[in-house]
């Protein structure tokens, strides 16, 4: 049953990075920083959920001077605040790429991995640093792909690698080749190591990547994205669809929720 929220009721933020919090071709999170002062003046840490690796998540939560946990690799596991690993859900990757790079020669697919790149070449097809591609290069669970092929191919693909216990999930701005998690339960995961009663959970996202972490939120916000028409999800009480993008969405999103948190017309299940 839905029901209103008082506005002193514990909650958690989860939210992507790229093409969320932060610009796609910038990187910066300037946008958001009204509401991120917000949050924090009410003892709200956003916790980072996001197709990342955790060297990146990292180097961006010391520069924007967030101290949280966060989950990295669309959902493959969760770090502390400090970097420990404190759970995966994923099958390492290092398991199971030379068996995704044979089935790709065997039946001459045309796909670019993230693990056939130079740090010269992500950093292109990314719009990042060398050094920040270098750290977008330490997948420890998923591979990033641009897939170069037909539709036809790619459904071939997918039903060969469910095989090999993995699947794709689509991003932002590449496909990612992993095995079977997602944000959404890592989520769940961190909200569980909560006491009674449990924090309701408020999710932003605008990529396919995010469905999962939008549907098992209370309240989630779509941000608007030309993707984010993909995204329906089912779960929440409360949706927000924002109409401006990135992290100008997300300042608009969070706003959104306090307003109605604050004048205790926001539902959650």
């Amino acid at each position: 049953m839905n029901q209103n929220v008082a506005k002193t009721a514990p909650f958690l933020v989860f939210t992507d990075l790229d093409g969320s919090l932060i610009e796609h071709e910038s990187y910066s999170m300037e946008a958001a920083k009204p509401a991120l002062a917000e949050l924090a003046r009410r003892g709200v840490t956003p916790v980072f959920a996001s197709s990342k690796t955790a060297a990146e998540i990292l180097a961006l939560q010391r520069a924007s001077r967030i101290t949280a946990p966060f989950i990295s690799e669309n959902g493959a596991a969760v770090y502390d605040s400090l970097g420990q690993i404190l759970t995966a859900f994923g099958l390492p990757r290092t398991n199971w790429l030379d068996a995704v790079h044979q089935l790709r020669e065997r039946l001459s697919l045309r796909f670019t991995g993230f693990s056939d790149c130079p740090v010269d070449q992500i950093a292109e097809l990314t719009g990042l640093s060398k050094g920040d591609a270098g750290k977008a290069q330490r997948r420890e669970f998923t591979e990033p792909m641009l897939w170069q092929d037909t539709q036809a191919n790619f459904q071939l693909f997918q039903s060969e690698i469910q095989k090999l216990s993995l699947t794709t999930l689509e991003g932002g701005r590449f496909i990612s080749i992993q095995s079977q998690f997602d944000k959404g339960s890592a989520m769940q995961w961190l909200q569980a190591r909560h006491s009674q009663p449990r924090p309701f959970l408020v999710a932003l996202g605008d990529s396919p990547n995010d469905l999962s972490l939008l549907a098992a939120a209370d309240v989630a916000v779509v941000i608007k994205s030309n993707k984010s028409d993909q995204l329906y999800p089912q779960g929440p009480a409360t949706v927000i669809r924002t109409s401006m993008p990135g992290p100008a969405g997300w300042n608009d999103g969070i706003r959104q929720i306090l307003d109605l948190l604050d004048s205790q017309q926001l539902l959650i299940n």
